[in-house]
């Protein structure tokens, strides 16, 4: 039978008894690859990451398919290229850019996911929390890799480009490209209209504006800002409610911060809960706009999460974020990228709330297009079609 191997920079953690820990996103996107492939789908991944968002253990029996643990920087083995319909890479951490090469020869096909363009790789290196030598020996890296990327992804038979940056950098290397929004958000959990009636009458009525933030309190997330825009807003007496809804390496600072501003009237900072029983449904019943401080261009999945909750965006200017407002017409950009500039915006939505209830409207038709099941039912017909398989 057609078989399909995916290589993934999933974290894992092996444990005895037959057991792992990895992490919940990554099983269940696995699950649907099974559920999808007209055939065996092996999973090889690589020991030593063990930073896990959402950890969960499973038995190896229970997960659908087949996970194959290999020690850091051994090669795939061979008899795997050689039994596979389809190999399915991520190029994005440089690992596996020799795959052209091995599968000459072998009836599998090769298509390589990709993330980040070289200006996303290099910002982000560049604002990493690291000395300055190290920094620049990232950039270094990367603009020497990036030839060696560019080649892997023109000789593949097929390249998928998760967001706007990667789509413009590399779609047009390779004869089959597939631009997608990875996310997570299904259609019957999109916003009902129920819902965004009573958000549309609770604006109208000049209810205070529930401004929302999810994701990891990292230093990539610029969550820190959310601080200043909210102490701006209080002087300048904006009413006004903020959810910052996470964990990571900046909570200490972010609680320290709301107390330290006099701020726990307006700013909730709590820790996330199930994505799609609590976090989805607090997004779409107690929220009217999505903030952004991101400056990285990271196609991140809480765009469009946001936006199927009916949430429009307000946002930091960057290259990914910049495409989703034009697309979507369901944001606006900040393109100072400033906590003054976000509060200026903010003030303006305050005195033109029609904006937000045409915007979240706009929000959730942009949400079902891009919705898992379709994105990933296409990503999957891609590749069931390029390995010539009905």
């Amino acid at each position: 039978m057609a078989s399909l191997l995916m290589l993934s920079p999933a974290p894992v953690v092996a444990l005895a008894g037959g057991e792992v820990i990895l992490d919940v996103k990554f099983v269940e996107g696995m699950k649907l690859h099974s559920q999808l492939w007209p055939g065996p789908v092996r999973c090889v991944l690589w020991r030593g990451h063990t930073e896990i968002d959402e950890p969960l253990r499973y038995s190896l029996q229970q997960l659908g398919f087949d996970l194959i643990l290999q020690d850091p920087g051994t090669p795939v083995p061979q008899l795997l290229l050689d039994e596979c319909s389809m190999v399915y890479c991520s190029a994005d951490d440089m690992k596996h850019l020799d795959l052209p090469q091995a599968m000459r020869g072998r009836i599998g096909k090769l298509v390589y996911t990709v993330e980040q363009s070289l200006a996303g790789r290099m910002a982000a290196g560049i604002a990493q929390q690291a000395k300055v030598r190290r920094r620049i020996g990232s950039a270094v890296w990367n603009l020497r890799k990036e030839r060696h990327l560019r080649r892997a992804l023109r000789a593949a038979d097929g390249v998928h480009c998760n967001g706007y940056p990667s789509r413009d950098a590399y779609s047009r290397l390779n004869p089959a490209p597939l631009f997608y929004l990875d996310n997570r958000m299904r259609t019957p959990m999109l916003a009902r209209s129920a819902e965004q009636d009573a958000r549309a009458e609770r604006l109208r009525a000049g209810e205070p504006l529930r401004l929302a933030w999810f994701g990891m309190l990292t230093p990539e997330s610029n969550a820190l800002d959310y601080l200043p825009v909210a102490h701006l807003l209080t002087l300048r007496g904006v009413p006004f409610e903020m959810d910052i809804i996470g964990t990571g390496p900046l909570e200490n600072r972010v609680r320290d911060g709301i107390a330290g501003l006099g701020l726990g009237r307006h700013v909730r900072l709590t820790h996330p809960e199930g994505f799609d029983a609590r976090l989805v449904p607090r997004m779409r019943q107690n929220a009217d706009l999505f903030l952004s401080a991101r400056r990285l261009p990271t196609p991140l999945s809480s765009y469009v999460e946001a936006l199927g909750c009916g949430l429009p965006i307000l946002g930091y200017r960057n290259a990914m974020f910049r495409k989703l407002v034009r697309d979507s017409g369901a944001g606006w950009m900040s393109p100072r990228r400033t906590p003054g500039s976000m509060v200026r915006q903010i003030e303006w939505l305050d005195q033109n709330r029609e904006a937000i209830i045409e915007a979240s409207t706009k929000a959730v038709s942009f949400a079902r297009a891009n919705s898992f099941e379709s994105v990933f039912a296409r990503r999957m017909t891609h590749l069931r079609d390029l390995a010539h398989l009905d």
